[in-house]
């Protein structure tokens, strides 16, 4: 591990991983000799430190300026040395080692490598190192290592690498993982590496948890037409499961006869388990994982409902950059298992209602409906290839409003069945759901982005 120079630090500083061939990493422990300080009395800050800063902090003052570029971080006594690790990955930046003392060392950060994010536990919550899940950002297409010895510090522990998110090896393209039988005590933390082969590591550490009341997956009361699946209530549809969870945050693994489900609860999130034949006997199985580190296995059979349609408002232009009214445009999508006739449904605005026309909509079909005068312009994200215009002499009383407007697509007998709520976005932005499955009444399941106009919504970040 090399010495920082001369210019950039007043007391010895060597990096993890070393630096000698290139500048320091974004993921780096750094070790300053264990006279420096104690630990918890050195401090990262993001950019140079001014004597006027350095003056407030050797009095036990911290500016809120300066506190806003203080860094998260742990430290440690290693033999001979302080080490600092900061607990985020660091962008590319001058920074600052800073006592009561004055200034002890400044590096920069001048090397980005590929993150191995950890995926469970999540890496802004602590929890058990009783099985961790780390994998390659879904635009990568590198080589995840799964193998090898992973040291954790303080304490030295060792544990083994391999694929995939369990011991069956699923998703071991992106991921791999490591299980541990040690319990972390009170107060005990365990730090990874910082790097591994050539990736850097989410450096995001494993600490204790306390049990809160109510928190920890209790298993839920399921009501009438509920199917128990694990800790949660599941509802059964014709091609899917609602399963309402536990409060906690759950990490699930759900297989069935054609795929399998990695996905993290939280906050009584419902999950949804899709891909499932319609009017057909199913099997699912699996296990729940929580933060501190109990498992709870399942395993359900069950018959699915007969076929239906499901039509839903997938997304929206209101606020266009081009020509208003004429630009804008409303997704819809058939998210079920039998064709929809559009004829038996009209759109709602604040303005009253608009009868569609009598088109039909295969299954996992998209249609967008416009007025007769719609044409793509030079300023908005065209209709995807061999995108379904539906056109509608009216598209709302007097178009989309650019300030938010609750959509509901309203069925023969005048129930609701799909809403996109009244959010207000930027020009050339589109209100869409984050997954078809996304409950009406959630804000938080839509988002503003760029246009998708008769193809899938962007996907968030996926899990494994």
């Amino acid at each position: 591990m090399p010495e920082a120079g001369p210019d950039d630090a007043s007391v010895s500083v060597q990096f993890e991983p070393s630096a000698v061939a290139e500048p320091v990493a974004n993921v780096v422990h750094v070790h300053l000799p264990s006279s420096a300080s104690s630990p918890g009395a050195v401090l990262l800050f993001e950019g140079a430190l001014s004597s006027y800063y350095l003056g407030k902090f050797k009095h036990g003052e911290v500016p809120s300026a300066l506190a806003d570029r203080q860094w998260p971080q742990v430290s440690w006594r290693s033999a001979a040395d302080l080490v600092i690790a900061p607990l985020r990955p660091l962008p590319l930046d001058l920074y600052s080692l800073v006592s009561v003392d004055g200034l002890l060392a400044e590096f920069t950060v001048g090397t980005v490598r590929p993150l191995l994010e950890r995926f469970w536990p999540p890496a802004n919550t602590a929890g058990s190192p009783q099985l961790a899940i780390y994998c390659r950002p879904l635009a990568s297409m590198a080589e995840v290592p799964s193998s090898g010895s992973l040291r954790f510090e303080p304490g030295s522990f060792s544990v083994e690498l391999a694929p995939g998110i369990d011991e069956s090896g699923l998703f071991a393209e992106r991921c791999s993982h490591f299980e541990s039988e040690h319990v972390l005590a009170p107060g005990e933390i365990w730090v990874p590496p910082p790097v591994l082969g050539e990736w850097a590591l989410s450096p995001a550490v494993f600490a204790p948890i306390e049990s809160v009341a109510g928190e920890p997956s209790d298993v839920l009361g399921c009501g009438a037409g509920e199917l128990a699946l694990g800790p949660g209530c599941a509802s059964v549809a014709d091609d899917r499961l609602t399963v309402r969870t536990p409060r906690s945050v759950l990490l699930w693994i759900v297989h069935t006869a054609r795929g399998a489900l990695v996905q993290i609860s939280a906050g009584g999130q419902p999950l949804i388990i899709d891909g499932l034949r319609p009017d057909a006997l199913e099997r699912l199985w699996g296990n729940t994982h929580e933060l501190m580190g109990a498992t709870r296995e399942f395993e359900v059979e069950l018959h699915t409902a007969p076929a239906r349609e499901r039509p839903i408002l997938n997304e929206a232009l209101a606020d266009a950059l081009g020509p208003e009214p004429q630009s804008e445009w409303v997704e819809l999508l058939n998210d079920g298992t039998l064709a929809v006739d559009l004829g038996s449904y009209s759109l709602q605005d604040s303005g009253g209602r608009t009868p569609l026309p009598h088109v039909t909509l295969a299954p996992h079909e998209y249609a967008l409906l416009v007025r007769d005068d719609f044409a793509p312009n030079g300023s908005d994200v065209p209709p995807g290839a061999g995108a379904r215009l539906v056109r509608l002499p009216a598209l709302g009383k007097s178009g989309l409003s650019n300030a938010g407007e609750r959509l509901s697509l309203v069925d023969s007998a005048g129930v609701e069945r799909s809403v996109l709520p009244a959010l207000a976005g930027k020009p050339g932005q589109s209100l869409a759901r984050l997954t078809p499955a996304s409950a009406d009444d959630d804000p938080k399941a839509f988002r503003f982005g760029t246009p998708t106009p008769g193809v899938a919504n962007e996907a968030p970040a996926p899990a494994p």
